[in-house]
């Protein structure tokens, strides 16, 4: 018992190390155009390197790795959505340029929007609609986040989602942690 007493502040440190870097994350990937790929990148290095000093193994790494990059994706999303729930405003926005993308499956429409009070909405829309025509977003007044449509619901079940994998990784982590042999 002594022995895990031990260990205990080591497996609380990890633990508060991947949660900053995930929030962190979630911060700077906050509207569509975030800097996905180098974030999440980022996030598996530091998921996969919190683990030092143990003797876990590769697949444990990468099982961390893998649950820091779904925290910081789910929580992104559970932000935004929450974002949007609690101050988001219904506005008309209007097509301003069509054009088509390959997406590996063959050519798509690709749309950007501006909204009636003159605010581009970065990032494309994958809908086929000609320039011109109207369709109802809902945007942050305060910040980058929007999406196509009325305001959403409170987002409980991405909450949800996002606080089972939190736990999932604490547990993983406690337990590399706390184990014998490290």
């Amino acid at each position: 018992m002594a022995e895990v007493i031990r260990r205990l502040p080591g497996a609380a440190l990890r633990n508060c190390i991947l949660l900053a870097g995930e929030f962190t994350a979630i911060w700077l990937l906050q509207g569509p155009e975030g800097a996905w790929i180098p974030v999440l990148l980022a996030v598996f290095v530091l998921g996969a390197t919190v683990p030092h000093g143990t003797d876990a193994e590769f697949l444990a790494r990468t099982f961390v790795a893998l649950l820091a990059v779904a925290v910081a994706v789910a929580g992104g999303i559970t932000w935004d959505r929450h974002t949007l729930h609690d101050r988001g405003r219904e506005e008309q926005a209007v097509v301003v340029e069509r054009t088509m993308v390959e997406d590996g499956s063959g050519p798509g429409p690709s749309l950007r929007l501006r909204t009636e009070a003159g605010r581009d909405l970065p990032g494309p829309v994958a809908k086929d609609l000609p320039v011109g025509a109207r369709l109802k977003v809902t945007v942050d007044p305060d910040g980058p986040t929007w999406s196509v449509g009325g305001r959403p619901d409170r987002p409980r079940w991405p909450a949800l989602g996002t606080g089972a994998l939190i736990l999932l990784q604490t547990v993983v982590v406690a337990r590399i942690s706390l184990r014998r042999g490290t």
